[in-house]
């Protein structure tokens, strides 16, 4: 976990540097929607979010490694997600516990893309970047929240994707979203999603 700190923090020196060279890198360079929903990985917790999300992506414009059969690459992406809890006063809800939070993140990620050369390649996403949560307490069934510690989380991400059309503008992904403060708070409950990604890239 230091070593995400680290990158966490390094990140936005390595975009300023990149993106001094030439003002015109400040454009993004794609947009993508997610439609997520709450993935179940504490045992015992009932809760139901939907998590509706819209990013943009800058790409840093360089390879750490290419071949025949893989790419290496980078980009960063801020975005901003609508998380909504589906329980009804049926379930019996946490009083204290917000069934709406807002986020905004900005995460760098690595892309390792398979195939680079044909008309379509997989690719796998690794990110690990930072978030701010309107809520802290989150709603789940029975009393107590899921209590998240604090608004400053950790965005963790690994997806599954490929990459298509006739340049390669569109792709689809699947994964996951895990979103915790990495023990910076005295609390730190957590919350997953597994979410599905659609992205265009000019």
């Amino acid at each position: 976990m230091n070593r995400a700190i680290a990158s966490l923090c390094l990140s936005p020196m390595l975009l300023i540097q990149t993106q001094s060279a030439h003002a015109e890198d400040f454009v993004p360079d794609g947009v993508n929607v997610t439609y997520g929903n709450y993935l179940t990985v504490v045992s015992g917790r009932s809760a139901d979010y939907t998590n509706l999300r819209l990013g943009i992506t800058w790409d840093w414009k360089k390879h750490f490694y290419q071949s025949d059969s893989m790419l290496l690459s980078s980009y960063f992406e801020l975005a901003a997600s609508s998380w909504k809890s589906n329980l009804t006063a049926n379930d019996n809800p946490s009083p204290d516990g917000k069934d709406k939070a807002t986020a905004i993140s900005f995460s760098p990620v690595l892309r390792m893309a398979f195939m680079p050369n044909a008309s379509f390649h997989p690719f796998i996403d690794l990110g690990v970047g930072a978030a701010y949560l309107s809520e802290k307490d989150l709603e789940k069934e029975k009393k107590s929240p899921i209590n998240m510690g604090g608004n400053w989380q950790f965005e963790i991400r690994a997806m599954m994707g490929v990459e298509f059309g006739s340049e390669q503008q569109f792709e689809l992904s699947y994964g996951w979203y895990h979103y915790s403060n990495a023990g910076l708070h005295s609390l730190n409950e957590s919350i997953d999603f597994h979410v599905v990604t659609l992205g265009y890239n000019w």
